[in-house]
This record gives C-alpha cells, sequence and structure tokens, in this order.
C-alpha cells in the first residue's frame, strides 16, 4: 500500500459523502482563507526544471481552477485581508497565488485565470526578469541534469571549503543552499557555471524560463496583484544588515517601476516559516508591505496574522485529491499541532515559527 494512498484516503472517502464540505468543517470549522500555491504552467519540463516538482501540465491546471471556481470563492487580495463580517452561507475564500516569475504564468495560467475569472497574485524575482541571469534552483537543476552530481559536490565542496556529498535536488536546494551565503554562495554559483561549461547569460537565455518586463506589465494590467520574492530568491533566515535593502527594498522598487503597481505583499522563498524571521517581517511593514505568505499547508484562520498568511502547493490529478489537498490535510495537520502544544512537545513547523519570531 502506497504511502499517497494512505495520503489521500480520509479526503477521497469524505469526497464521495454528500455532505463533504460539512463534514470537512466539522473536524475544524475555523478554517477561513484557503491559498493555493502554483509555479511552472507547462506540458513540458527542460533540463531546467524536471526534478523540482515546480511544473503543472496546463489540463491539470484548468481543472484545478474548474474545481475551484464551481466550489469556492476567488478572491482578491483585498478581499482576503478584508473578509466579510457577515459572510453568505457557504462562503469559501480562496486565494490563487504563484511564484518564481516563471512565463508559463504569463503565457498559460493567465489566460486560464481570465477565462474563469479567478485572480491572483505573482511573486517575482526581480533579477531573472528577462532572462539575463537563472535562479540559483534551476541552475542547480540544469548541472544536476546534464553533468551530474559529481559535478555538484566538486562546487560544493569548494564553496563550503569541505567535503559535500549531495544525492539529490532536495539535499542540494534544500539542505546545502540555505548554510552558504555572500561570498560561499557565489563561489558555489560559478563552480555550477564551470561545470556546465557556459555563462550564467547564456543559459538563461537558452532556457528561457522567466517573464519578460512586457508579460510583467501584461499580468499587473490582467486581474493579478503583483508581489515581492526578494530580488535573488534566496532565504530569508541569511538576510541582515544591508541584505535587507538589497533583496527586499531594491525587488519592491524595480518591481514597481517596471510594473507601475504598488508592491505590497511578500512572499517567503521555499516557504518555510524560519525564512520569515521578526527582523525580516518588521523591514517589510517598513515599506508598507501588508502581508506575507509562507507554504506549510496548514490553516488560515480568523486569528492568523496576515504577515504569516499559509498556503498549500498542490499537485493532485483528481477532485477528491485536490479536495483532500485543500479541505481535509491542512485540517488534520493543525489537529496535530494542537495535540503536540498541549503536551508540550514541538511540531516542526512550530520549531520553525518559534525561530522566525527571534
Amino acid at each position: 500500500m502506497s504511502v499517497n494512498f494512505l495520503k489521500y484516503l480520509p479526503g477521497r472517502v469524505i469526497w464521495r459523502m454528500p455532505f463533504r464540505f460539512n463534514v470537512a468543517n466539522a473536524i475544524n470549522p475555523s478554517y477561513t482563507l484557503r491559498c493555493v500555491l502554483y509555479h511552472d504552467i507547462s506540458d513540458t519540463t527542460s533540463t531546467y526544471t524536471n526534478g523540482l516538482g515546480v511544473t503543472v501540465s496546463k489540463k491539470s491546471f484548468e481543472n484545478d481552477l474548474r474545481f475551484l471556481a464551481k466550489h469556492y470563492t476567488p478572491v482578491t487580495l483585498d478581499e482576503a485581508l478584508n473578509p466579510p463580517k457577515d459572510p453568505k452561507k457557504n462562503y469559501r475564500p480562496v486565494l490563487l497565488t504563484f511564484d518564481d516569475a516563471y512565463a508559463s504564468v504569463a503565457t498559460e495560467a493567465a489566460p486560464i485565470c481570465q477565462k474563469y475569472g479567478i485572480p491572483a497574485v505573482f511573486f517575482v524575482s526581480a533579477r531573472f526578469i528577462g532572462n539575463q541571469d537563472l535562479a540559483m534552483d534551476n541552475l542547480i537543476c540544469h548541472v544536476a541534469n546534464t553533468r551530474g552530481y559529481d559535478a555538484i559536490n566538486k562546487a560544493a565542496s569548494e564553496a563550503a571549503k569541505s567535503p559535500a556529498k549531495l544525492n539529490d535536488l532536495s539535499e542540494a536546494c534544500g539542505d546545502f543552499l540555505p548554510r552558504v551565503w555572500g561570498e560561499q554562495r557565489e563561489t558555489f554559483r560559478q563552480g555550477l557555471a564551470d561545470a556546465a561549461g557556459r555563462s550564467l547569460k547564456e543559459m538563461a537565455e537558452e532556457a528561457g524560463l522567466y517573464i519578460s518586463p512586457q508579460q510583467l506589465r501584461s499580468l499587473a494590467s490582467f486581474n493579478f496583484e503583483i508581489g515581492n520574492h526578494t530580488y535573488s530568491h534566496v532565504y530569508g533566515r541569511n538576510l541582515a544588515g544591508n541584505d535587507f535593502a538589497e533583496e527586499i527594498g531594491r525587488n519592491k522598487s524595480v518591481l514597481e517601476s517596471i510594473s507601475g503597481k504598488t508592491i505590497r505583499t511578500f512572499s517567503a522563498p521555499y516557504g518555510s516559516a524560519i525564512d520569515l524571521p521578526g527582523r525580516l517581517v518588521e523591514y517589510l511593514r517598513q515599506l508598507k508591505h501588508e502581508s506575507a505568505f509562507l507554504v506549510e499547508s496548514s490553516i488560515n484562520n480568523p486569528r492568523t496574522d496576515p504577515f504569516r498568511l499559509l498556503r498549500v502547493s498542490v499537485q493532485v490529478s483528481n477532485n477528491a485529491d485536490l479536495f483532500s489537498e485543500l479541505e481535509i490535510m491542512p485540517r488534520l495537520r493543525s489537529i496535530r499541532d494542537a495535540l503536540f502544544r498541549r503536551q508540550g512537545n514541538v511540531t516542526p513547523a512550530a520549531s520553525q515559527a518559534r525561530v522566525a519570531a527571534d
């Protein structure tokens, strides 16, 4: 019996019940705003994305939006942050979001959003607009797919000045990358480029992953909110001193200059609470941001801090599993976390949140 079967079993069972949303609500009635996250909407992957788990097919994406339009009330950022005091019966607000500035959001996702009348928030790292540079995750992915992990480990060992034994993208992007910062990060970046045998600009132009300035303006002219995602797509836990101005303030200024829109919301790259520390939230407030988003797949309730809004990243193939991702698993996680707190234990998510509050 597969892990995924057990993971989705409760949701699949409840989905077949006649009053499925009432049953879900009985598990935890305080669940209010649902936030859904996507990245790349495409029927194909490349060496720059294959293995990252960020790509959803156009068919799956449209099926998801058809589901959201039928069973939920898609909301704008304003409506998400200012919910009605006396909502109508069966009011289930959902906010659609995208991270990482993939061009496919402009070419593929935006027209589908318009078709179903669903607004969205598009979080952008301005360094990659126009494909003049390549984000670290995509660079690591490309080298892994074309040169293998010996090349990854050579670059990592030179950057960290100690032997590295990275075996997959999760270890390279999720474990090693947040441990190198400043000069070490640039050494790692250049080592990867050397392994690929091409300049970062050449690879970025070849990949064509990211939006152009014109596409960003077109998204802003749709019913899309443009949001801050750091200038270089970096781990927030590493930011200190002048880094805030470089990664947060600079990104906001560039995005506003290109889009003509005020940037007032932020999502933390990689989505962990440890990458949204209190000092970063304070800087966001100083720059007049009104909210910030994580990816921890639990519930938002009326008491949720608008600078700690949680999102669900979904990659499922049917309505029952999408229902499970949005309605059942976040509620079960919230119950689990509450039980751990009562017992004096700390869940992984709670532990990260504690660090983020420092």
